[in-house]
């Protein structure tokens, strides 16, 4: 029986000695076994620890030279094996939880004597180059013909960059690596995103600048891994026109890069990115901002190159306030409330018009039944480190907000600059 596994040996003697341990953990393949050659009933069983540098592995008797198996943390892939002779602890980690509960069940059985014929041993023979060197868990493809159309991408990869290698479609089998943390699609031609994104439960940085895409589907925002986990976020250098307001549900995401696309404007509720502290959206086609964008505490910040007006007093519409819709008021509560709402919910119409939803100065939501008010406000409010909008050096903007109520617009006529935090 063999388990694949990190590993340190600690020497319990060295404290006694003032000796302290130095080395890391490093690959190993444990086996349970007897020697080549030997009567598979009266050889004697030992435990056998390969890796890269000793492949023929150091070998270590198992009847009553097991003090003690320590397994708390046995469900995270851990455990530790306390031997009597070499007085040594076998400290075991990032093992698989299941593997390792079978094979320490094991071990107990031969520690004991008991009898385990039944159950097929390895043979402790040296271990193969493949079974002892480290997991690989980064992969950079930057050609086509570099590109594993045969061979499989190893399983435990953490880290994998495919770049100019004229990628339309993201491959399926990259969805099956469940440890994928940092996925880099950059420099191809990928024109959609596939909803199998939600197999990637363990992927924090997300890159796909430099492509070719047109949308991003509002159900990828919505994914729990998405939600919980995704931190970078970079679409710079692709065909977006618009933002999803499902966006902004991404409660982890701290890095926001939309570079040279076609954004017109972002999300009204941008503002909830209460982790976003990098954004840049340069040269783009944005002319005002929504108003919650004021709520962002960024550490930098880029809007280069968009043609924003230039608003040097406040422009508040005038108009006879109305009694809302019971269509209206519905939707302000759905989305003051933040139930979640899809097309298999509702009729595709309304879920359009809850995406319509606006921001008021106040923070609330409304419809048709609003005001409309442009200000200007300055960037540097926002952010320490803030890219000028313009060659002149300019960093006040326009900011787009409405109002939902007649006591919102007589707030907004005594102060137009108390914006909402």
């Amino acid at each position: 029986m063999r388990i694949k596994c990190e590993m340190d040996i600690i020497n319990r003697l060295l404290p006694s000695l003032n000796v302290k341990k130095g080395g890391k953990g490093c690959h190993t393949q444990l086996s349970i076994g007897r020697k080549p050659q030997t009567d598979s009933k009266e050889g004697i069983l030992f435990l056998m620890a390969c890796t890269a540098k000793d492949r023929n592995g150091a070998k270590y008797q198992i009847k009553d030279n097991i003090e003690q198996i320590f397994a708390k943390f046995i469900n995270e892939g851990k455990a530790t094996i306390r031997l009597k002779d070499p007085q040594q602890d076998l400290c075991l980690c990032k093992a698989d939880p299941l593997q390792l509960k079978n094979f320490l069940t094991l071990l107990r059985k031969a520690s004991l004597g008991q009898d385990i014929e039944r159950i097929s041993l390895s043979t402790l023979a040296p271990a193969s180059t493949k079974s002892v060197d480290k997991p690989k868990t980064k992969m950079s493809v930057t050609s086509k013909k570099n590109y594993p159309l045969t061979k499989s991408f190893p399983s435990l990869l953490e880290h994998l960059h495919i770049s100019q290698c004229r990628m339309k479609k993201i491959d399926s089998r990259i969805f099956q690596l469940k440890k994928l943390i940092h996925l880099d699609l950059q420099e191809n031609v990928i024109e959609e995103l596939p909803p199998t994104f939600s197999q990637l439960t363990s992927l924090r940085e997300l890159i796909l600048s430099t492509n070719k895409i047109q949308t991003l589907p509002s159900s990828l925002c919505l994914l729990p891994n998405w939600k919980e986990t995704l931190s970078l976020l970079d679409l710079s250098n692709n065909l977006i026109n618009l933002l999803p307001i499902q966006l902004c549900e991404l409660d982890n995401l701290v890095t926001l890069k939309v570079d040279h696309n076609k954004l017109e404007t972002f999300p009204p509720t941008i503002g909830r990115l209460k982790k976003l502290k990098y954004l840049s959206a340069s040269h783009n086609k944005i002319e005002t901002l929504p108003c919650s964008f004021m709520q962002l505490r960024l550490e930098h910040l880029d809007l280069f190159s968009n043609p924003f007006a230039d608003v040097t007093k406040s422009d508040l519409e005038e108009t006879e306030w109305q009694v809302p819709s019971l269509v209206e008021c519905c939707g302000r509560m759905i989305r003051k409330n933040r139930l979640p709402y899809s097309d298999e919910d509702l009729h595709t119409h309304l879920c359009r018009y809850l995406d319509s939803a606006r921001v008021c100065w106040c923070g609330g939501f409304c419809f048709e039944g609003c005001v409309r008010a442009m200000t200007s406000f300055s960037l540097k409010t926002l952010s320490p480190t803030v890219s000028a909008v313009d060659l002149q050096g300019r960093t006040d903007v326009p900011v787009l907000l409405f109002l939902c109520s007649p006591q919102c617009q007589r707030k907004y006529k005594i102060n137009p600059y108390a914006y909402w935090r």
